[in-house]
């Protein structure tokens, strides 16, 4: 679930829950899976339940598409666009890692499908204000391999058609349009895969999908959960205005802290002077932070791992090594940055130090 950054929720799912959804003591019956979620405090791990790909419940027609600022990969898609066709509703934000990971699976089976009748189309409902922007939404889809119909949802007039809670969410009708199966978070990709070859009418023996390797999220090991740097996300959020703190040494999982003066905006700490850090206490696999800089020019992050450059083996994508030994992100673009990935799920204290002021900070996510 969210977190805002100072201490650990009580609970932890690999779906990202919308802020600002408080609907005490009710229930909203969901067709997804033929469960009842508790909007305010379930988590979609523990909503999961096996389906019978063969006999869906038969939910409400999907809403119109209505409200999009703009289309990526098609003009706007509409109800005589789908009707007929299965159709795969993917919510997603290009700054969540969940997210991210679901996208391999979406495209094996939109290319394996897509001759059978399966329609994708994803719905690009931002999290922050940067990803609101056309441009950025553009170059995500073209680096993430994104090839069917987006929506750009900015306002999150189709999110909230769909009364939607969470990133990813994956909705699947059938060919009259009807909701037949939902699922939040990464995971269950063969069930999904199942219910679309039974709304197609796919025989058994034909081939599936194939499988999309490395990209799921570790199950069933403790990590720390999504922790935001802003002040207008979580149950304790950092104080909003600027302040200064020392080093406070090493940190428990999954504490964090920022060294230094940084001033706290609603979705981002933003560094004051060169050199200010942020520690925290690490319990996962893979450690990422959607970060940018306040002026658009690229600023160095040193990376350090319980102190010391972090091994080539356990580098994440966006570090590189220079030539003096350090590890350092090269942060520019309004992104997801990659820092960690380790072999298996273990605690660990990242320090990450800005050269100059501008660095933005939102958002930490987990693996």
């Amino acid at each position: 679930m969210r977190q805002s950054g100072v201490s650990q929720s009580p609970k932890r799912s690999n779906a990202r829950v919308r802020p600002g959804y408080v609907i005490a003591a009710v229930l909203i019956a969901l067709l997804a899976v033929g469960a009842v979620l508790v909007a305010a405090i379930a988590s979609p791990s523990t909503i999961a339940t096996k389906v019978d790909p063969t006999n869906l419940p038969v939910g409400p027609e999907a809403p119109a598409l209505i409200g999009a600022k703009g289309w990526i990969n098609s003009p706007p898609v509409t109800s005589a666009d789908t009707l007929g066709k299965v159709v795969l509703y993917d919510f997603w934000t290009y700054s969540c890692v969940n997210c991210v990971r679901t996208l391999p699976h979406v495209r094996a089976w939109y290319d394996r499908y897509k001759a059978d009748g399966l329609e994708v189309v994803g719905i690009h409902s931002p999290e922050f204000q940067f990803e609101k922007r056309r441009t950025n939404v553009q170059e995500a889809v073209t680096k993430l391999g994104v090839t069917w119909p987006v929506a750009i949802d900015s306002n999150l007039s189709i999110w909230d058609a769909f009364q939607n809670q969470y990133w990813p969410a994956k909705y699947i009708t059938d060919r009259q349009g009807h909701i037949r199966y939902t699922h939040f978070g990464e995971g269950n990709y063969d069930e999904a895969e199942d219910v679309i070859r039974s709304l197609l009418g796919v025989k058994q023996s034909s081939p599936r999908a194939g499988k999309a390797a490395g990209t799921d999220a570790t199950v069933g090991a403790s990590i720390n959960p999504e922790t935001y740097l802003g002040a207008a996300h979580g149950a304790q959020p950092i104080q909003a205005g600027t302040h200064s703190a020392g080093d406070p040494g090493i940190l428990a999982p999954p504490d964090v802290a920022l060294v230094g003066t940084w001033t706290t905006d609603s979705e981002f700490s933003t560094n004051q002077d060169a050199g200010a850090s942020i520690l925290i206490g690490v319990q996962a696999r893979e450690a990422n932070l959607v970060m940018a800089t306040k002026d658009g020019a690229p600023i160095e992050v040193d990376v350090e791992l319980d102190g010391k450059p972090v091994p080539a083996a356990d580098r994440g994508a966006s570090l590189h090594v220079t030539a003096d030994g350090r590890t350092v992100m090269t942060v520019q673009a309004s992104d997801l940055y990659r820092i960690i990935r380790l072999p298996g799920v273990a605690q660990h204290q990242l320090r990450l130090t800005a050269a100059v002021p501008g660095l933005r900070a939102y958002a930490f996510t987990f693996g």
